[in-house]
């Protein structure tokens, strides 16, 4: 079982991820690194959209993309859509 602080560091980045994909949703690009935000901001929305797809394939909480069999207790964010 994952310690509490792993569990913690991992919602950490969960809510990194999100708030960086919301601020491009939003056309603020500017904490991105210059080389990702050349394009705006579409290498790192896919970037980090996927990593988000993996730590829910990690969670058991994806099994194939669009099938997610769940989310996890007070997660209040859809989830992620697989890819075309």
């Amino acid at each position: 079982m994952p310690s509490a602080e792993a569990g913690e560091s991992w919602e950490r980045l969960r809510s990194w991820l999100r708030r960086r994909i919301d601020q491009m949703a939003a056309d603020d690009y500017s904490r991105l690194p210059s080389s990702f935000a050349s394009d705006d901001g579409h290498v790192a929305s896919e970037a980090y959209t996927t990593v988000l797809i993996a730590m829910e394939v990690i969670e058991g909480r994806r099994t194939t993309p669009g099938r997610e069999p769940g989310r996890a207790p007070g997660d209040s964010h859809p989830p992620i859509p697989g890819p075309p």
